[in-house]
């Protein structure tokens, strides 16, 4: 007993040193951090959700340039649906110990540029989760848990809903032709929802991107067992494009939209194809991934610690620099955030906005946005376009917080595809 109460103690210290009310993101602290990536285990562009007490886990792997392993632990933190820190205590919502040393790493093979991979799973012989809601795993280095080098966010969920959705092209001429609706009936027969309007909370995301969220919308009917989301003209969201892609696989020859790679100053260097403005284009499908990206090397038994990293250089022709805004490159490959390192550079010689990234072997989506410098709103239609007929992922987070819990259950979750719906 006394035991757990100072582990309790020592969870609730290290959540207050982050601050209750920070939101979690998937973020890196530190620069020789690469590659975060979190999925489950056997499909590697899968969005991290498992369902509780299910047989499968998450996998969180990172890669560290350095040629010597370093001292990293992880621990657990439980979120509310909006990825605050909750008020669960440690053993309320996980059995083991929350501070666990990452002993699972290997060191890169014949590469140019040396690292170390590591890997966590999640739940492990040390941690094992009871409750279902938003999870974030939080690395530190050295046993301090105030030296935070990156965070990680998953889900686990419980099939308690029967949600429906279906993915139209709405009415109305400002959003018919660039925008897509989602209709959302939810069936709860076996859950007991006393209060519908206050106690579940829906959070539809568009490719699981944080910019593109419609969260906390209210049921317009209820009726016996059923939830319904839906009406002419909500939930909308623009469609955007389908995303830019690229690949390098194989540094002997080039890769998709590669048009040169060359190996100066102990590094290899990979010169795109020259991108151009979309937004004044007709619509064109082609297959991608909605923004996400994964490792893969040729003929490798396993690219995670044979891919090699490269400087990536992005060049996107533009006569005149954006006044009123900042251009960013834009993709899991950039975890959805507009950093600085992603940000990209007028060159008045050349009249290009232009990047370059450090990024390993494997294929990669991403797109331009724009962000504001007065309102900060980020809007990549303005240089991709936006068609209603575009590809993209819709998922579905239901949660409930019923007046008995002090916690947000994730009882509903499902992803919907607005091109290969059933």
């Amino acid at each position: 007993m006394r035991f757990s109460v100072l582990v309790i103690i020592v969870f609730v210290q290290a959540i207050t040193a982050l601050g209750q009310n920070s939101k979690f993101d998937n973020a890196i602290f530190k620069s020789s951090i690469k590659t975060l990536k979190t999925f489950v285990d056997g499909n590697d562009r899968s969005y991290p959700a498992i369902e509780l007490f299910g047989d499968n886990v998450i996998l969180i792997q990172f890669d560290d340039l350095s040629p010597n392993a370093n001292n990293y632990s992880y621990r657990i933190i439980h979120c509310n649906y909006d990825w605050t820190a909750s008020e669960l205590f440690l053993d309320e919502f996980m059995e083991g110990f929350n501070e666990n040393s990452i002993s699972n790493y290997d060191f890169s093979i014949n590469t140019k540029v040396p690292y170390v991979n590591y890997w966590v799973a999640i739940p492990n012989d040390d941690v094992q989760l009871k409750k279902s809601g938003n999870y974030v795993l939080s690395v530190f280095e050295d046993g301090d848990q105030e030296k935070i080098v990156l965070t990680a966010r998953f889900v686990v969920y419980e099939s308690l809903l029967d949600i429906n959705a279906e993915i139209i092209r709405p009415l109305g001429a400002q959003v018919q032709n660039n925008s897509q609706e989602i209709k959302l009936s939810v069936n709860h027969e076996e859950l007991e929802i006393s209060d519908p309007f206050n106690e579940v909370k829906v959070v539809i995301s568009q490719n699981n991107r944080p910019d593109r969220i419609i969260k906390d919308i209210k049921p317009v009917f209820v009726k016996n067992n059923e939830l319904v989301y839906s009406f002419s003209g909500e939930n909308i969201f623009k469609a955007g494009n389908e995303f830019r892609a690229f690949g390098f696989t194989n540094t002997q020859k080039y890769g998709l939209n590669v048009n040169d790679i060359q190996f100066a100053d102990t590094i290899y260097h990979v010169q795109l194809r020259l991108d151009e403005r979309r937004s004044s284009k007709h619509y064109f499908w082609e297959e991608e991934m909605n923004g996400k990206s994964f490792i893969y090397l040729d003929n490798s038994l396993d690219s995670y610690v044979s891919a090699d990293y490269a400087y990536v250089y992005f060049s996107l022709p533009i006569d005149d620099p954006f006044l009123d805004g900042k251009l960013y490159l834009y993709g899991d490959m950039t975890y959805w955030q507009t950093n600085e390192q992603y940000q990209m550079q007028y060159n008045f010689d050349t009249k290009m906005y232009e990047a370059k990234l450090l990024l390993k072997q494997g294929y990669y989506n991403y797109m331009y946005t724009c962000s504001n410098n007065y309102t900060g709103e980020l809007d990549d239609s303005f240089l991709e376009g936006s068609h209603y007929q575009t590809e993209n992922d819709y998922v579905i987070y239901i949660y409930q917080r019923n007046f008995s819990d002090n916690y947000d259950r994730l009882v509903g979750y499902q992803v919907i595809n607005s091109k290969y719906q059933e």
